[in-house]
């Protein structure tokens, strides 16, 4: 059973954040846990346009060389759209493959002596023409991720959930809200993640 009332960090450990480019950006979310969480070393580990097959490719020296203490998990917008609208030209991701890579993740990190170990879902939608294009495509996937979660038996960040409770604020609104382009969130919609983050990870 994980105790989901602990701290998800130590003073003095390292957090590696793992993920695409909504990890990538900076200033990001990356960015605010890096201030908030003084006591600690957050490493960004973000690559633009990753899905978790390609992500997999780079695990090895991005996440388990480093050898860090905890690892945030945060991937799917790309894998969710591959296959589909202006990206039909790459491979398809389905649900189920991202799920299974998530989990792999987590048992290469394990193997490691990693154990501290999260997953965020992504977030709830895609906003604007992007949603239009996909549809409501990304809950599939943030269902896989919550999946995986507890496949493995790490701490779920429900970024779907939050995506959604804002939207849920703000009724009538249409567009772009959380996002300034449909995928990548604005400034808010980064310090939201990250404290989303830190909620899950009982670290606030």
């Amino acid at each position: 059973m994980l105790d989901l009332e602990q701290k998800f960090l130590a003073d003095g450990e390292t957090l590696i954040c793992f993920g695409d480019s909504l990890t990538a950006a900076n200033p990001g979310y990356v960015s605010v846990l890096q201030a908030k969480l003084t006591e600690n070393t957050v490493v960004n580990a973000g690559r633009g346009g990753d899905k978790t097959p390609w992500a997999l490719t780079r695990f090895q020296t991005d996440v388990l060389d480093r050898k860090p203490d905890a690892l945030s998990i945060l991937l799917g917008a790309n894998d969710a759209a591959v296959g589909r609208g202006r990206w039909a030209d790459e491979p398809m991701v389905t649900p189920e493959a991202y799920r299974c890579n998530l989990v792999w993740m987590v048992h290469l990190a394990r193997l490691s002596g990693i154990r501290k170990i999260s997953i965020a879902t992504p977030l709830g939608a895609f906003e604007g023409d992007t949603f239009r294009e996909q549809g409501d495509i990304l809950a599939q996937y943030a269902l896989a991720a919550r999946h995986a979660a507890d496949e493995a038996k790490v701490r779920l960040v429900p970024l779907d959930a939050m995506f959604r409770e804002e939207w849920a604020k703000h009724p009538g609104h249409t567009g772009l809200l959380l996002t300034r382009d449909g995928t990548h969130p604005t400034q808010e919609g980064y310090a939201l993640i990250a404290e989303t983050m830190c909620r899950a990870w009982r670290m606030m």
